[in-house]
């Protein structure tokens, strides 16, 4: 399946800096970047909407059926309306916070900051916050778990949500720094340290979240994002980062089997997965590229 440039957003339209997360969620593809804005783009990457949310960087987002949500490291975590990008309500606001990670899954919306906090909201209320004591570069929440890592250790917390209170504990950490991503039902996978090696691991705490594999050299330079997908009963990484190549791996017993790269001739920050086969990148000074898999 190899992987070629479809299109480019126009460079009229394009965030004026880099773009720090790009989100896919029905049908859109939202940015964020570092000159404070969010953006929508429809999926020819004709631009739909976009906000000035911030006067800083805008480094995460994240959605639920009715509702975007952002965080900047202005100590803000807003949300916004889908379509129109119309701000709702601003959610938190701390002056001593730069929150780095935002993400929703079953009705709670998670954040992680500099000080390594992960707090929660549930039901639009705040529920409770743990401190992992390492700053939180990346997050992917997978049910119960929360994986959480900047450039020392990846940690897995499990999380109760059930009570007044928030119940947790530490599953289990590895070495490792961000990216990381889950890959459907049965693996997640970071960067080692070093930054251009992907480690694959097994998504089980039975078998305490077993190393299945260390991809080394998989770029030549460090490796800035990881999006995990799971299509036609074959769970696949695509990866990229300083040097400019998106590459797609296959998870084969257990090991990573390159199936492709593509040059999109920009330094890779975000990926995202589109629905019908298609994968978006984003970047250096603003630029998103559409990815096609043949």
């Amino acid at each position: 399946m190899p992987l070629r440039v479809g299109c480019r957003a126009d460079d009229a339209d394009k965030h004026e800096f880099d773009i720090n997360f790009l989100l896919y969620h029905k049908g859109i593809l939202y940015s964020a970047g570092d000159d404070g804005k969010v953006m929508a783009w429809a999926p020819d990457l004709k631009k739909l909407a976009e906000v000035q949310s911030n006067q800083c960087s805008v480094f995460c987002l994240a959605a639920s059926d009715d509702t975007l949500y952002s965080c900047s490291n202005e100590g803000t975590i807003k949300s916004f309306e889908l379509k129109t990008l119309k701000e709702k309500e601003v959610i938190t606001k701390d002056d001593q916070a730069e929150y780095w990670r935002v993400s929703y899954s079953d009705g709670c919306l998670y954040s992680g900051d500099h000080e390594g906090y992960i707090k929660v909201w549930k039901d639009g209320k705040f529920y409770g916050s743990l401190n992992i004591a390492e700053p939180i570069k990346d997050m992917a929440v997978f049910k119960n778990l929360i994986f959480t890592v900047k450039d020392l250790d990846l940690v897995i917390t499990d999380m109760k949500l059930e009570g007044e209170k928030l119940r947790y504990g530490t599953k289990n950490n590895f070495m490792g720094r961000a990216p990381v991503t889950t890959i459907g039902e049965k693996y997640f996978s970071f960067v080692s340290r070093e930054g251009m090696d992907i480690i694959l691991h097994e998504n089980n705490s039975d078998s305490h979240f077993k190393a299945l594999s260390k991809t080394q050299n998989a770029h030549e330079k460090i490796i800035n994002a990881l999006a995990g997908a799971s299509w036609d009963n074959k769970d696949i990484i695509f990866s990229g980062g300083w040097d400019k190549q998106l590459k797609k791996w296959t998870i084969v017993d257990n090991n990573l089997k390159e199936g492709g790269s593509c040059d999109v001739e920009i330094v890779i920050n975000a990926i995202a997965i589109g629905d019908k086969g298609e994968l978006y990148v984003g970047g250096a000074d603003g630029h998103i590229v559409r990815i096609e898999v043949e």
